[in-house]
């Protein structure tokens, strides 16, 4: 049994054990869509309150543009946060774990991008207040998964519940779980990005700079948040490993097959891997470096 077919002591009143499955999944999709709705309407709406001029066809479709993005960052924040709710969700059902041993991360992370944005005197000097609004909406539906990949650290600290197979299948669950919640950050870093791309070209001019400095900041914070959950993750899964799959006492006629077997099993779990190879090959840190030197080197993007 992994964590995804953990079944739920409590059902909701009046519906049968083996109902809520069905209901939570509803449950959760129509949850995902509220806060991605309410995401894009949000940014959509700080950004439309840029000041403009509707008799200049070319800042109009500026303007526009920037809209879209804007609306866009604000969708892939809601998703981002009803995302990172449904992983914790699932994660604190494998062990609990409280909402306030994650809490120092969280203020971490907050205080880290705000913190940089605030210190950079390129980034403090051009962002307006609708820019920090904006930026407020990225950070919000980032944290809830601050908060899931903290827990991941803290569970993988110890060792697994269950038999083997039980222990197997979590660590699979959970490579894949770290894995989509990564890409869920890179396309917030890539869409802030974007947002202060569109900026540039609209409204008080901005140097293009900005989202060079924006990216590395969105790029360390999210290394912040995936770095100590990966490495853990990948530490607990070498010791499952070396503890369950050994090559000693196999017969020297089986060893070939055996050792094939155990590098499949290593590369499952992600082990033929570095923590920092898993960040390049994801492209999260490296794209957002690559579009914003484009922007900034090309007079057009």
């Amino acid at each position: 049994m992994t964590a995804e077919t953990i079944t739920i002591e409590h059902a909701p009143e009046g519906r049968q054990p083996e109902d809520v499955e069905e209901y939570e999944t509803r449950a959760i999709g129509d949850f995902r869509l509220v806060a991605l709705l309410i995401g894009a309407v949000l940014a959509g709406a700080i950004a439309a309150s840029s000041p403009h001029n509707p008799d200049d066809s070319q800042e109009m479709q500026r303007w526009v543009i920037y809209v879209l993005i804007g609306a866009l960052m604000g969708a892939a924040a809601g998703e981002g946060f009803g995302f990172g709710i449904s992983r914790w969700r699932e994660v604190v059902r494998i062990r609990p774990i409280s909402f306030w041993r994650v809490l120092p991360m969280l203020i971490l992370v907050v205080a880290i991008a705000v913190g940089l944005m605030r210190l950079t005197p390129v980034i403090s000097s051009a962002v307006t207040p609708r820019g920090w609004a904006l930026s407020l909406i990225a950070i919000v539906g980032a944290l809830p998964l601050a908060a899931t990949l903290t827990a991941v650290q803290l569970l993988t600290r110890r060792k697994l519940p269950g038999s083997v197979g039980h222990q197997l299948g979590t660590l699979l669950w959970l490579r894949r779980t770290v894995s989509r919640m990564l890409s869920e950050l890179g396309v917030i870093v890539l869409l802030v990005m974007a947002v202060n791309r569109a900026a540039v070209e609209f409204g008080d001019k901005q140097d293009p700079i900005v989202v060079i400095f924006a990216g590395a900041i969105g790029s360390f914070v999210v290394g912040i948040m995936y770095v100590p959950a990966a490495t853990t993750l990948r530490r607990r899964a070498s010791t499952y490993v070396q503890r369950n799959f050994t090559l000693d006492g196999v017969p020297q006629a089986e060893l070939v097959g055996a050792a094939e077997d155990l590098g499949k099993l290593e590369k499952l779990l992600g082990l033929d891997q570095t923590t920092f190879g898993d960040l390049r090959s994801g492209l999260v840190i490296l794209t957002p470096f690559v579009v914003s030197a484009l922007s900034a080197l090309l007079p057009k993007f």
